[in-house]
C-alpha cells in the first residue's frame, strides 16, 4: 500500500505529513507565519529579501508544530546541481537560523542519524524524500530537484547512494509545479521526452512522472512511491516562483528519522 500523505495543523501552521520506514516528512503550506506580502505568511526562506526576524520566527513556528527543535535542522545551500552530502550530528543546526552556515552548494542531504531534520527549500521545484532500511535502522535522503537537477539525475543518484548502504523501501514526491503549469519551450520538451519517455505533453512536462521514473529505476517499489499531486503554481496554499514572477516566499520541507 502506498504510504499516505495527510494534512495536519498545529499552532496555526498547516503541513502535509508523510510517514514511512521510520521516517517522517513535513511539507508545509504558506499559512501560519508572520511575514508580510508578498511573503505572506509562512515564508521560510532567508534568501528572498524578507525580514530576517520574520523568517526566524516562521521557522520556529514550523519546528514547534512538527515537534522538531530548530537546532536539529540541517539546511543545504542549493544550486540546482547534483551534489550530495552525508550528514551527521556535527552538522545539527547548520543553516537553521542563518545563511552562512548552510551546507554549501548541495542539493541533496543524506543521514543515518536519528532526529536530524534534513531540509529542502522550494517554491515550484520538486522536493523528494527517500527512505532505505540499513543494518542499523532507517537511512534518509532529501533532494531538491528543479528541472535542471531532475534532468541531471539527482533523484536517481540519491536513491542509488542509499541503495549502496541499505534496501530502498519508500519515497515521497512533495507539492511542486505540476504538469498543468510547467510550460516549456520545444527544445526543452524534446530533451525531457528523450530522457523520460512519456513525461512531455504538447508544451508541458510532468516532473512528478520524471521523479517517479528515476525512483523506480533505482529500486524503490512502485507501490511505495507517494506523490502529493499538488501543484504549487495553481494552488494558492503554496508559494510559486513562476506564478508570482519571483516575488514570493519559500517552503522548507523537513524530513527526519524517528528516534529508536
Amino acid at each position: 500500500m502506498t504510504p499516505a500523505m495527510r494534512w495536519r495543523e498545529a499552532g496555526g501552521v498547516e503541513w502535509l505529513e508523510w510517514r514511512a520506514g521510520g521516517v517522517i516528512a513535513a511539507f508545509p503550506s504558506r499559512v501560519g507565519g508572520v511575514s508580510a506580502p508578498p511573503f505572506d505568511t509562512l515564508n521560510l526562506g532567508l534568501s528572498v529579501n524578507d525580514e530576517r526576524e520574520h523568517v526566524v520566527e516562521n521557522r520556529r513556528r514550523l519546528c514547534a508544530a512538527i515537534g522538531l527543535p530548530p537546532e536539529r535542522l540541517v539546511v543545504p545551500g542549493q544550486v540546482h546541481g547534483t551534489s550530495l552530502a552525508w550528514i551527521g550530528e556535527a552538522d545539527a543546526g547548520r543553516g537553521a537560523l542563518d545563511s552562512p552556515t548552510v551546507i554549501r552548494e548541495h542539493d541533496g542531504l543524506l543521514t543515518a542519524e536519528a532526529g536530524l531534520g534534513l531540509v529542502i527549500s522550494y517554491a515550484d521545484c520538486v522536493p523528494v524524500v527517500i527512505v532505505a532500511e540499513g543494518e542499523k535502522g532507517p537511512l534518509l535522503a532529501t533532494v531538491h530537484a528543479g528541472w535542471r537537477g531532475m534532468m541531471a539525475g539527482i533523484v536517481g543518484k540519491a536513491a542509488a547512494e542509499l541503495a549502496g548502504r541499505g534496501r530502498l523501501v519508500a519515497a515521497a514526491v512533495g507539492p511542486s509545479i505540476g504538469p498543468c503549469c510547467f510550460a516549456v519551450d520545444d527544445e526543452l520538451r524534446r530533451r525531457f521526452e528523450a530522457r523520460f519517455p512519456g513525461s512531455a505533453g504538447a508544451a508541458t512536462v510532468d516532473l512528478w512522472r520524471c521523479a517517479r521514473r528515476d525512483l523506480e529505476s533505482a529500486g524503490v517499489p512502485s507501490a511505495a512511491v507517494s506523490v502529493a499531486g499538488l501543484c504549487t503554481a495553481s494552488d494558492a496554499r503554496f508559494f510559486s516562483h513562476r506564478r508570482d514572477a519571483g516575488k514570493t516566499g519559500r517552503h522548507l520541507a523537513v524530513a527526519w528519522r524517528q528516534e529508536a
